[in-house]
């Protein structure tokens, strides 16, 4: 079958990097979620800390201080977590979003990377602790995640922040988030966002076939496992019809214009790369403003390891965020 939409480029789907570091696929227990993300969450946290001790970056992103809060919503408190900058503001504030399928992780599972760019990037950065699937499915972590987008730009100054730099950022399932509260702020029109950052972000259910880069990638080899000509992730949908719905597959959104410019950090040896680089084409040719960065070796997960680029990347994304006037 052909591509459902045209691709940004044709990469060249390569093999992984020698310092790519592939883990074994995650599967969660879906009978047994919270017992299985408590024990999972300890070994991540635990092995993520070992691998960045060692790194440059560890003491000076350790010296970030942090605010944890809640956000009361319609009918329960969203958890967040705020990285404080050093000096004076005004800085520009990222919404960032961990990945994790839509079911597991955890803001002290990726406290690394949003410490990261409070640090270097001198950014202010919010965090929310979302719902997860499959206690809590469709849409009511895409909603927690568009709750802490419009708090942080309406309350991003009381922390030096500059909510005319509001910026939406995550990873995997977070950047489906990040594409999707684009979208809803573009619909609701409660709230300006400046810039999205897609990072290998999944944009598409029920592709109904499997893509040059699913193929190549998705059978387990490179970690993440994933066949689109199955029905898959039913416990993300109380309805398998919502699967179509623009804010879980922002790729098959009739209208994208007049969406915030978007940057694309993808890796290559990642079988959601296809669907990264077929929502760029389709931002692309709505007139929105794309630029893609390919990290070719790279497998998905690779911002959770300290490797040289790791930090290429999140300098990139440093790089490209608005800057305060």
């Amino acid at each position: 079958m052909s591509d459902y939409y045209r691709k940004y480029f044709e990469p060249e789907y390569g093999e992984a990097a020698p310092d790519a570091i592939i883990d074994e696929p995650q599967e969660m227990d879906m009978e047994h979620p919270t017992e299985w993300r408590i024990k999972t969450n300890f070994e991540t946290i635990a092995a993520l800390t070992n691998l960045f001790k060692h790194c440059f970056c560890y003491k000076p992103i350790m010296t970030i201080k942090t605010v944890n809060t809640v956000i009361q919503s319609a009918d329960h408190e969203i958890p967040v977590r705020i990285y404080l900058p050093e000096g004076k503001g005004p800085f520009s504030v990222l919404v960032f979003y961990h990945g994790g399928g839509w079911s597991m992780n955890s803001l002290d599972v990726y406290d690394f990377v949003p410490r990261y760019f409070a640090k270097y990037g001198n950014l202010l950065v919010i965090a929310p602790e979302y719902r997860l699937a499959p206690e809590n499915r469709f849409p009511k972590g895409v909603e927690d995640a568009y709750d802490t987008a419009k708090w942080a730009y309406e309350h991003a100054a009381e922390f030096g922040g500059d909510p005319n730099t509001i910026s939406v950022c995550g990873d995997s399932a977070g950047g489906n988030f990040a594409a999707a509260v684009s979208l809803m702020a573009r619909d609701k029109k409660e709230l300006f966002i400046k810039k999205q950052f897609l990072i290998y972000p999944a944009t598409a259910f029920k592709l109904g076939y499997r893509s040059t880069s699913e193929k190549r990638y998705g059978n387990g080899e490179y970690f993440l496992k994933i066949n689109s000509e199955e029905e898959g992730l039913n416990y993300y949908f109380e309805d398998p019809a919502d699967a179509d719905s623009p804010y879980a597959s922002p790729l098959y959104a009739d209208d994208l214009r007049n969406l915030p410019p978007a940057c694309f950090i993808s890796a290559e040896c990642d079988p959601l790369l296809d669907q990264a680089l077929m929502y760029a084409a389709k931002l692309e040719d709505a007139g929105v403003s794309v630029e893609y960065h390919l990290y070719k070796g790279m497998v998905h997960a690779f911002i959770n390891r300290p490797l040289q680029k790791t930090f290429e990347a999140f300098n990139t994304i440093i790089e490209a965020m608005p800057k305060t006037e």
